[in-house]
């Protein structure tokens, strides 16, 4: 049973959702983020006194950084929960004639969804409020926003899938995630600056250019900035970006290859790593 099969793997997947789904916090997490991006929309201009909703554009770049906050904690933490040794049914699996790799690819599966419904759910009530105030003008852009929040939610829920296996699955898990979530949201650009700043200027835009890939949560923001803004919103490492591939269009593939090898390697090494692992 070294390959894995399709139809185990969405059985798992399947099953994680139902667990998914019966946890409150799940709920919990798609209320908050519900809340919060109504509120985004309509406070959103409140510092030059006005209120209301604002339209999916302005919304949209009001909303970037919010998501790239809370999408990638509540994958984490979620994550973690369905790995840990009490989290649900993931004992009981390695009892069951499934390999180790279906485990984590089902898991995985079930966990991104469940997640991607609850972000859904933030989305969609805020999205018709806004499309019923301010009509459809920039829908595309809040879409590709929304995309992108699915998208670094799978590159977290795999990431922390990895963290939580190298820790045995116990309860530093925890822990362990809070603070790779930390340095990644918080610090990485912190930290990029400041060697920015201690290097010449043509190594510290490719030192700039190179961390864009290194940081899921930097690709993001840049591919969603430049599908809906443009590369006028950049500063020297997105020129070069945009400069050296020859055009926005080859900037985003490339960074959508990039944040689709962290959605994929981190699982396939947590697969790699819970196989040498004694149960």
């Amino acid at each position: 049973m070294s390959a894995l099969s399709p139809r185990i793997c969405t059985i798992i997947a399947r099953q994680e959702l139902r667990v998914a789904l019966r946890n409150r916090w799940i709920f919990v997490y798609a209320a908050i983020f519900t809340v919060l991006t109504s509120a985004v929309s309509y406070f959103g201009l409140s510092i030059i006194e006005f209120t209301g909703f604002q339209g999916f554009e302005r919304t949209t770049a009001s909303l970037l950084n919010l998501v790239l906050y809370i999408v990638p904690l509540a994958a984490m933490l979620m994550t973690v929960q369905s790995f840990t040794a009490d989290g649900g049914c993931t004992d009981q699996l390695f009892t069951e004639p499934v390999t180790r790799s279906e485990i984590v690819t089902g898991k995985l599966i079930g966990a991104s969804a469940a997640l991607s419904l609850a972000t859904l759910l933030g989305f969609g009530l805020p999205g018709v409020l806004i499309a019923r105030e301010t009509g459809l003008a920039g829908l595309g852009s809040y879409l590709i926003l929304v995309g992108y929040s699915l998208a670094i939610a799978a590159a977290f829920c795999s990431l922390a899938a990895l963290l939580t296996i190298a820790m045995q699955r116990t309860q530093r898990s925890y822990g362990v995630v809070l603070i790779v979530w930390f340095i990644m949201v918080l610090l990485y650009d912190l930290g990029i600056i400041g060697l920015s700043f201690l290097l010449p200027d043509g190594i510290a835009n490719r030192v700039s250019y190179i961390s864009l890939f290194l940081n899921p949560v930097d690709a993001v923001r840049v591919s969603t900035l430049l599908a809906t803004v443009g590369k006028e919103m950049f500063g020297a490492a997105g020129v070069l970006l945009v400069r050296s591939l020859g055009g926005v269009a080859e900037a985003l593939l490339l960074l959508g290859a990039a944040l689709l090898a962290w959605i994929v390697l981190p699982g396939w090494l947590a697969s790699l790593l819970l196989r040498r692992q004694d149960i």
